[in-house]
């Protein structure tokens, strides 16, 4: 298990980082594209749906995704927090995506 101070090492990472805010990107691109209908995302009846608020999410990570990616990253790793360092930073690419995509509703506001 990582360390607080581990966690928050890793947040420096810039390796890590660059993978996660290129997820971040790609989560936004399938939810502007409309293809969030199924899981991960959650769908709940609205006004103002979950897809609306996905797509205000994906629109400021368009406009700013190395902050974004920075929210995320913070997301993924409190998520993975009983990981070890080596686990973290060895995560493959679709595990770094499952996570961001995970995210998404979380950071877009669209909580159970």
């Amino acid at each position: 298990m990582a360390t607080l101070i581990e966690l928050r090492n890793l947040m420096n990472d810039s390796h890590l980082r660059n993978k996660v805010t290129t997820a971040v990107i790609i989560s936004a691109d399938t939810v502007m594209r409309g293809d969030d209908g199924a899981a991960p995302f959650l769908q709940k009846p609205g006004p103002p749906s979950d897809h609306d608020n996905r797509v205000a999410c994906a629109k400021v990570a368009f406009a700013n995704a190395a902050a974004e990616g920075i929210k995320f990253l913070m997301s993924v790793l409190a998520s993975n927090n009983a990981a070890d360092v080596s686990a973290i930073t060895g995560a493959t690419d679709a595990a770094i995506q499952s996570n961001v995509d995970e995210a998404v509703d979380l950071m877009a506001g669209v909580v159970v």
